[in-house]
């Protein structure tokens, strides 16, 4: 009679770390209009594709929540230097337990671009989200945009890495 106790006690308790460590890789829900997801290769997530695989979804207010980065810089799509504000690319994909070595960026339109996250480990990469204090819209190439810090980095400044700036960024995936 022990034994079935025990049994019970020890199911109860498994199913308890069980639901409590797929609570701890789920991510908030948005809020507001998705602006950006995360798929693939990742740990954390709070929803599902339309393949059934994981998906992180984010809205502004989750990204504006994540440690704020900025920097300036001249890009080839811009005139003179701006002052760009967002998440490190590399916070974001910690953030979700990425565990992939590329990215597939995708924007509005569907261009696509895979990047390599080994050249780009040591930069500091942002998804931006706003240009000189002001929200980036679709027009001026946001919502978000995989921006590098060209002018602190000249060695940024080639059409290799150029290709992975996407702007109207919407969807990532990590493979």
């Amino acid at each position: 009679m022990k034994l079935k106790y025990l049994s019970i006690v020890l199911t109860l308790l498994f199913s308890w770390v069980a639901a409590s460590q797929a609570a701890a890789d789920a991510l908030p829900m948005p809020k507001g209009t998705v602006i950006l997801s995360i798929s693939g290769a990742i740990a954390h997530s709070n929803g599902q594709g339309v393949d059934g695989d994981s998906v992180a979804n984010f809205d502004r207010a989750m990204l504006e929540a994540l440690p704020r980065h900025q920097f300036s810089t001249e890009t080839p799509w811009t005139d003179g230097s701006h002052q760009y504000q967002g998440v490190l690319l590399s916070v974001l994909l910690q953030h979700v337990g990425a565990s992939g070595k590329k990215l597939v960026a995708r924007a509005l339109n569907d261009y696509h671009s895979v990047i390599d996250l080994a050249p780009i480990a040591d930069y500091p990469v942002i998804l931006a989200y706003a240009a000189d204090g002001q929200a980036m819209r679709v027009r001026d190439k946001g919502p978000l945009w995989v921006l590098y810090p060209m002018s602190d980095f000249p060695e940024l400044n080639t059409t290799f890495h150029h290709a992975g700036m996407v702007w109207q960024l919407r969807h990532l995936e990590v493979r």
